[in-house]
This record gives structure tokens, sequence and C-alpha cells, in this order.
């Protein structure tokens, strides 16, 4: 039997899709994007992208192989093997769309997981079994799966910066700190 079941969000936390997205949204802007420059949620705030604009970005991400070809967070890789003795539960926010991307994604880079849930952003309690610990770059859904009683890594993103985390919350700056902290709750 698996020790721990664990949920891991994609994007943010294995996928790099903040700096797959660079180029577009610097073809939208009309000036070079940096990676620091995503700092709110919404894109479109952090970067003065009306909603319609940024709806149309969105829509061009999920129909463009950026994300099939985004690269991975450092250490993702390493780190999901080395959590191979758990359950591993991937829940996204992506929708499903981008499922057959998304699959060739892992397979390509040989990611180990048990299950994949699409399209959960706000309702990842939902997603699958009790969780023993989550790993999110959302702020907002952070603090959802932290209220609900499970121990919560918040990976560390420039969208999510905030003075307090929730109780039961800690942020995790690369891939070595989420396996201390996943290791530790062993």
């Amino acid at each position: 039997m698996k020790s721990l079941v664990v949920g891991l969000d994609i994007d943010g936390v294995i996928v790099d899709f903040g700096t797959a997205m660079l180029p577009l949204l610097s073809e939208v802007c009309a000036k070079p994007v940096a990676y620091q420059d995503l700092c709110d949620w919404d894109l479109g705030e952090a970067l003065s992208i009306s909603q319609g604009t940024m709806t149309r970005t969105w829509e061009q991400l999920f129909e463009s192989d950026a994300l099939r070809y985004a690269p991975p967070i450092a250490g993702a890789l390493n780190g999901l093997s080395a959590l191979s003795q758990h359950e591993i539960w991937l829940v996204t926010s992506r929708p499903l769309v981008t499922q057959d991307l998304t699959l060739s994604w892992l397979h390509d880079n040989k990611v180990h997981y048990d299950q994949i849930v699409f399209s959960r952003r706000g309702d990842k309690l939902a997603a699958g079994p009790k969780f023993d610990v989550f790993v999110e770059d959302f702020l907002d859904e952070t603090k959802i799966l932290a209220e609900a009683g499970i121990f919560t890594i918040l990976f560390d993103q420039p969208w999510n910066k905030a003075s307090e985390l929730p109780t039961n919350c800690k942020r995790a700056y690369n891939w070595d700190d989420v396996l201390g902290m996943i290791n530790e709750l062993v």
C-alpha cells in the first residue's frame, strides 16, 4: 500500500507554463515580458491586458504547441520519481481540450503518477481521495485546501506572494523543499 496520497497541480508546480507563455504574452503586449512580470494570478491584470484579449490569449495558448513543449519546473521530474512510493494524483485547472497534449507531455517526460483529473479550479478537494498533502501554486486554492485540513505546500511563484499563509501551509521555493516537507510527513 502507498504511504501518502499526494495531490499536485501541474502548471507552476511541474510544468513551467510561465516560461512557455512569455513569447505569446510579449507578442500581445508588444514588448518583452519577463517571468517576474507575471506578478498576479490574473495575468491580464498583471500586464494591463483587457479581459477579452486575455481570453483570446488563453485560447491561443491552448491551441498552440506551447504547453506541449513547455519546460518542466527545475527538479520536478526527479522529485516526482522520488515520490513514487506514494499515491500521486495530478489535479489541474487545465481545460479538457488540453488533455491530449498534457498526457503527451507527461509521457514524453516520463512523469510517474497514479491518477490525473482535469478542470478542477476551485474544487480540487472533490477531485479524488482525501489528500494527505497537496502541492499548489494558486494562493486561493492553497487556502481552501489548507482550511480543509490538508497539509498544503505553496510552490513559490511571482503570482502567489503573500505576507501570511494559512495554518497547515508552508511555502516551497524549489523541489528539494517539496520533498523535504513531504518526507517529514511520512
